[in-house]
């Protein structure tokens, strides 16, 4: 999965840093790719190993920097890897399996545990939203749409997915908060 994700953010044709990519994970397939950044820079020297990536040294401010870009080859592989499946996707919760055992908390230790499970996702539905915002600002910037930038309206269709999960998690744990907190 890694390989796709990097291969995918390099196939925009310009050159990232490890720092960038990490960054554009962080804001964007982060939410629904669970991946190591620790595995990052091992994947990228694979990557260029295979001839997927090509790597160049800028030196900048005395230190230097390499500079990622996908090859020809990186592009066959990551269409290769676009049209594979990659399987069916398992919903995995830890907040899920704790609830599977709640038996084993009082009341207000579940009480406390789906709150957080609320704020964490709260937090998520703001990043997300932020996250749209800056997108948006950056289209406008380039004097692009969703409509006319096709990158754009695919990473925006996956937002919106991520906004809805976000909502409808939020909505059900706080119902099943209500439920909770009337058991007796």
């Amino acid at each position: 999965m890694i390989e796709l994700i990097i291969l995918g953010f390099l196939s925009y044709n310009y050159p990232l840093t490890l720092y960038d990519i990490k960054m554009a994970m962080k804001k964007s397939t982060e939410y629904f790719a669970s991946t190591s950044q620790g595995a990052l820079h091992p994947a990228l020297v694979k990557l260029n190993q295979n001839g997927y990536v090509k790597i160049k040294e800028e030196i900048k401010n005395n230190r230097t920097k390499k500079l990622y870009s996908i090859t020809d080859a990186g592009r066959e592989r990551f269409s290769e890897l676009m049209r594979q499946d990659m399987g069916s996707d398992k919903y995995k919760s830890t907040q899920l399996l704790k609830m599977f055992f709640f038996n084993e908390l009082s009341k207000e230790e579940q009480v406390h545990s789906i709150n957080t499970h609320i704020m964490h996702f709260q937090d998520m539905e703001q990043n997300l939203t932020n996250i749209r915002k800056e997108g948006k600002v950056r289209l406008d910037e380039m004097g692009a749409s969703f409509k006319n930038y096709k990158p754009a309206k695919y990473e925006n269709d996956a937002l919106e997915f991520g906004l809805a999960y976000a909502n409808f998690v939020i909505s059900w744990f706080s119902d099943y908060l209500k439920r909770i907190e009337e058991e007796t």
